[in-house]
């Protein structure tokens, strides 16, 4: 009975060791000593937690599964750096190689350089490259690093170039003092003798002060190109500021020699071909250049023009306004210094060297509002029409595509300079192709910042650069251009040229190259071109016959044209209201609406009462394309070369007789304007 008692309690407390760990401990061990109980624990660690990172040290954590644990030091680790994937690199565009590293994903990418473009090796100079890796459409005109002209056209002024200058003249002046008051019994001109021969000594240390001043003013017009190449660096600007200001001060200081001269014995030697009549009025030019107050004026206006040209939009500049009454109004006070009623005046025959007045301007006005404005409006208005996208895209090319990157235009281009040559006179047999070469070879032509493009002739160096800022080198802009480069190559700027006469040389090249095309593209494509060219050209001669009676209003103060009653309301043009009065001028022109109103800022300061030689020539060449389509290429291109070639005839020709030599209407006969008037009827139809 005891042992089946005994067994009772062993079979209950062993159903109740499934709670045995809800038991208090000695109960516990009670039991398990009862019966015998585990064996002792041992643990077994196993590593749950790394800290150590690579580059940083950490720890190792080990546990057991029973809950213990413990730590050890561990020493940061290196990266392990992996490629995972690459992004090429273009020409224009730096590549990417990407790594990361496989214990961390830390990323370690490396940029790697854009390639450039790998261009291939023009036949000529002028020739248009494309770049030979795959995928790439860059193309491009390859300049060379150094050129012809490279160190001659660096500038290089300074003040002992300013010492020398003053050292010399000195020296001319000191030998004119020295020599005796003119006698007309004792001096008059021998081609030999002791006076001839003292002369001979003046006149060499002269000439040597005369290449030193032309050697300023080609520094002074380099400062110039270099600043618009870069328009950002204000080192640049505050240098071409100062050679303006110090140009302004050497051709003062070299024309104060024009009265010694006279008055000394060497009168008739130095003035030799000249009248007494003639002999006065460069006296009297030379004493008005000379004098401060008209120094002061020049060097101020110098300085608007240089603050014109850093405004970012002259569009909307308040500063403007008052900035350009000021310019005006210095301008009219040298004109009267230099003997003149007005700046009008003076722009008119001593700057720009035109064979009409300002007053003579308004006739050529009417015969264009009389005869081509409504024409113009239309052909504005309607002279789209339906071409295939082909003719199109040949259009924007041509229109809007660069020489320098779009191969079409430069293509075209190249092939027309190839069939213009100078053939009149037989010493002078110069290909228009060959020039252009030399002009990029030589390395005397300019890219910059400066919105605009231009071709001027540096008297000291003997030769012609070219500028072409962004947005200046599409196809007409680069023919146009060409046309002055011509004229310089061929006449060497040694004749007293019409600013009228130089820009028929560059807008009728334009027309010629027009006409060229015909025999290029395709009938829509040149139908397009055709009359977008034609319509600019009737915009320029439009827009400048509006500024020029706009500057006419502001330098006379008088308007008498549409809006006169509101502009002319107090007696005067008050500077805010330069632009109403510009509004009230495109009006009176019968272009109200489609014209730019702003346009006169642009262009008054830098180019004052220039703009009329745009419109007299645009309508003079308007006829080279006449011609071109009634007669033949080849009877517009002769006449178009003796617009160059007259010298060789009579240099002394006037521009309207050259342009009757040229068998072309003059712009002051209005048969012009009726024959192009029904030559765009035609063409609107």
């Amino acid at each position: 009975m005891k042992k089946l008692l005994t067994l009772f309690v062993i079979l209950a407390l062993a159903v109740s060791l499934v709670a045995c760990d809800n038991l208090p401990d000695g109960i516990k061990d009670t039991i398990e000593g009862i019966f015998g109980g585990e064996p002792e624990h041992v643990h077994e660690y196993t590593l749950t937690k790394c800290t150590a990172k690579c580059e940083k040290d950490g720890e190792n954590i080990y546990t057991c599964e029973c809950g213990d644990s413990y730590t050890e030091f561990v020493a940061g680790f290196e990266h392990d750096i992996q490629p995972t994937g690459v992004m090429e690199p273009t020409c224009t565009r730096s590549g990417v190689e990407y790594y990361s590293c496989t214990k961390c994903g830390k990323s370690d990418n490396k940029t790697v350089e854009a390639l450039g473009h790998l261009y291939g090796t023009p036949e000529q100079p002028s020739d248009i490259v494309l770049c030979t890796r795959n995928g790439c459409k860059s193309a491009t005109v390859i300049f060379p690093e150094s050129g012809k002209y490279t160190e001659t056209l660096t500038f290089n002024f300074t003040d002992e170039h300013k010492a020398e200058i003053n050292a010399k003249y000195d020296e001319v002046l000191a030998l004119i003092n020295a020599a005796a008051r003119y006698d007309s019994t004792l001096h008059g001109f021998v081609e030999e003798g002791e006076l001839a021969d003292a002369y001979a000594n003046v006149d060499a240390k002269h000439t040597e002060l005369y290449e030193l001043v032309l050697y300023a003013v080609a520094q002074r017009q380099l400062a110039e190109v270099e600043y618009y190449c870069d328009m950002d660096n204000a080192d640049l600007e505050q240098r071409y500021s100062d050679m303006m200001d110090y140009y302004t001060e050497v051709i003062a200081q070299f024309y104060t020699l024009s009265r010694p001269f006279y008055d000394s014995c060497y009168r008739e030697f130095y003035y030799q071909g000249m009248s007494e009549e003639e002999i006065l009025a460069f006296i009297f030019d030379s004493d008005a250049l000379s004098n401060p107050e008209y120094t002061a004026l020049k060097n101020r206006n110098d300085e608007i023009e240089v603050i014109f040209l850093a405004m970012s939009d002259p569009s909307s500049s308040l500063e403007l306004t008052t900035l350009y009454a000021e310019f005006v109004e210095n301008n009219n006070k040298m004109a009267q210094l230099m003997g003149y009623e007005n700046y009008l005046e003076y722009a008119y025959e001593n700057v720009y060297t035109r064979d009409y007045s300002y007053q003579e301007a308004d006739q050529i006005r009417e015969y264009v509002k009389e005869h081509l404005s409504e024409i113009f409006v239309y052909l504005v208005n309607n002279g789209g029409g339906d071409y295939s996208s082909a003719d199109i895209s040949d259009y924007t090319a041509i229109s809007t595509g660069s020489f320098f990157s779009n191969q079409k235009v430069n293509t075209l281009v190249n092939g027309y300079f190839d069939t213009m040559a100078f053939t009149t006179n037989p010493d002078k047999q110069i290909e228009f192709a060959d020039t252009f070469n030399n002009l990029i070879v030589d390395g005397n032509m300019f890219r910059g910042e400066y919105g605009g493009a231009f071709v001027t002739y540096f008297s000291a160096f003997e030769l012609p650069i070219a500028y072409f800022g962004p947005g200046y080198s599409g196809a007409f802009t680069i023919t146009h251009e060409f046309g002055h480069y011509m004229n310089e190559i061929y006449n060497n700027s040694e004749y007293n040229q019409s600013f009228d006469l130089l820009e028929m040389h560059s807008q009728g090249n334009e027309m010629i190259f027009l006409n060229y095309l015909k025999s290029q593209l395709t009938e829509g494509a040149y139908g397009l071109i055709e009359v977008n060219q034609i319509i600019g050209m009737l915009q320029t001669a439009m827009i400048s016959l509006s500024v020029d009676a706009f500057e006419q209003a502001v330098y006379l103060n008088q308007y008498d044209g549409v809006g006169a009653e509101v502009i002319m309301a107090d007696g005067k043009i008050a500077a805010d209201e330069y632009d109403a009065l510009f509004s009230y001028v495109l009006q009176d022109m019968g272009l109200g609406g489609i014209m730019n109103p702003a346009y006169w800022r642009y262009v008054t300061i830098g180019s004052p009462c220039y703009y009329i030689s745009y419109a007299i020539s645009a309508l003079s060449v308007l006829q080279l394309h006449e011609t071109a389509n009634t007669e033949s290429l080849e009877v517009a291109t002769e006449s178009y070369l003796k617009l160059f070639t007259y010298t060789e005839v009579d240099p002394e020709m006037n521009t309207e007789e050259v342009l009757i030599y040229a068998g072309m209407y003059s712009f002051n006969d209005e048969e012009l304007y009726k024959a192009i008037g029904a030559y765009l009827e035609q063409l609107a139809q």
